[in-house]
């Protein structure tokens, strides 16, 4: 919720005193930027999630990898029969089954032509490479995140240091306009309504402490960072014009979210066409050696096997499994197609909300200084006794609301010019900070 949101808007409840505002008004906030950007980084659920789906990404490739590299294995068995069997030929005595019988195979399996599994490989790769460029983009966004809630939090505190000015203004109103009824020069109506006026001052610090709460939980939960708020922030923008939209789109095929979609996609396509292999035979041999107790007729304990097999297996599935993985490159094309879109629509809309909040912010900042006068002029000439209490209020409502519009446009221009070096691929953070 910004401070837009609150029930400053309401007529009658807006209230300040002359000099209230000044552009560099502190807002007592919190650690830089930086600490909560570094501490989302490394326990924000985003990054993690992303960072475990990489190493997910990584273990699926040597996995695949590993199919079509050799392997070996070993199996031993020991055996007990009830009865040996024995055979004597020519004099020489031979054991078919013995009683007790120990065997060993040591096996050595080589892939010597799977071209489905090498292009599987391939496609694993692609895919953890993919993962990679998502893990740069998931912490953009956390960092975008970040930012959000910080700049947020700056400004709801702003407008609680705003809001116990303006209920302390109310006060003296209060008292003010209870001397002069008690002096006889004043209404018992204008007692009540600043009477009135001060407990909906007070309303609305209530309800500025209530954001500043939420605000607080909500950076404190994406950055896993509890906020100082011993410290103080200034709330300040110089109003400088960004560079061009152009530059904020140089090397936009490198951003991360479109990498990793334009790397998803060829993971797909290299997917479906593994799949199209799966047509052709595979062919791979064994070498297996044999330690026996029981040599039998051979009459060596030791023996070796080796093996060249061709597999070819072909059904009704083949076709369909081909058809599937074609069906869900097509899907990533889509995707690619459509984060490549987003992508450059979140640089155009940021470029664009940067301008608009620099007139805002100009605009607000001098609106809030001819308030400001206008209040201070209310003031004198409400105690000179040439204009009525209801003037006074509403010049205090106005500033008051001119004081909430300085404050959000500041907070939303600093915030955009954030967001847009996000969505240009730029992170917050020193190079390898990120």
């Amino acid at each position: 919720m910004s401070i837009y949101d609150l029930p400053v808007r309401r007529k009658g409840m807006r209230l300040l005193v002359p000099g209230l505002l000044l552009l560099s008004s502190p807002a007592f906030a919190l650690q830089p930027l930086d600490a909560f950007v570094k501490s989302a980084l490394q326990h924000n659920p985003d990054a993690l999630e992303a960072k475990a789906n990489l190493d997910q990404q990584n273990a699926q490739h040597d996995l695949a990898f590993g199919r079509v590299l050799p392997g070996v294995s070993a199996r031993g068995t020991y055996t007990r029969n009830q009865y040996d069997s024995v055979v004597t030929l020519s004099g020489q005595t031979y054991t078919l089954s013995p009683i007790d019988q120990w065997d060993g195979f040591a096996t050595l399996n080589v892939p010597l032509v799977d071209l489905a599994g090498w292009s599987r490989v391939n496609a694993t790769d692609t895919g953890a490479k993919a993962a990679g460029e998502q893990l740069a983009a998931s912490r953009l966004g956390v960092q975008a995140q970040v930012a959000q809630g910080y700049y947020q939090l700056v400004a709801n505190l702003a407008l609680v240091t705003a809001s116990q000015k303006a209920l302390d203004v109310a006060r003296e109103n209060l008292k003010l306009a209870q001397n002069r009824y008690d002096a006889g020069v004043g209404q018992a109506l204008d007692v009540d309504r600043a009477r009135a006026d001060v407990e909906l001052q007070t309303q609305q610090l209530a309800v500025a402490n209530l954001q500043v709460a939420l605000a607080v939980r909500a950076l404190e939960s994406a950055s896993d960072l509890k906020p100082d708020m011993s410290a103080v922030v200034q709330l300040t923008d110089d109003l400088h014009v960004e560079p061009p939209l152009p530059s904020f789109e140089e090397g936009f095929d490198r951003l991360p979210a479109v990498a990793a979609a334009s790397d998803t996609t060829q993971a797909a396509e290299q997917q479906a066409g593994a799949q199209k292999f799966t047509y052709l035979p595979a062919l791979a041999g064994t070498f297996t050696e044999h330690g026996t107790t029981s040599p039998g007729f051979i009459g060596h304990r030791w023996t070796w096997q080796a093996v060249i097999g061709l597999t070819w297996a072909l059904d009704f599935t083949t076709p369909a499994g081909v058809r599937n993985l074609e069906a869900v490159a097509d899907g990533a094309r889509a995707r690619e197609l459509r984060a490549r879109l987003a992508a450059r629509d979140a640089i155009h809309r940021q470029w664009e909300t940067v301008e608009a909040d620099i007139a805002r912010s100009r605009s607000a900042r001098v609106g809030q200084t001819a308030a400001a006068h206008a209040v201070a002029q209310a003031h004198d000439r409400y105690q000179a006794g040439t204009i009525t209490q209801l003037d006074l209020l509403q010049a205090q409502r106005d500033a008051f609301a001119a004081d909430v519009a300085r404050i959000q446009a500041d907070a939303d221009l600093v915030n955009a010019r954030a967001q847009l070096r996000l969505a240009a691929g730029q992170g917050l953070l020193k190079e390898g900070m990120q």
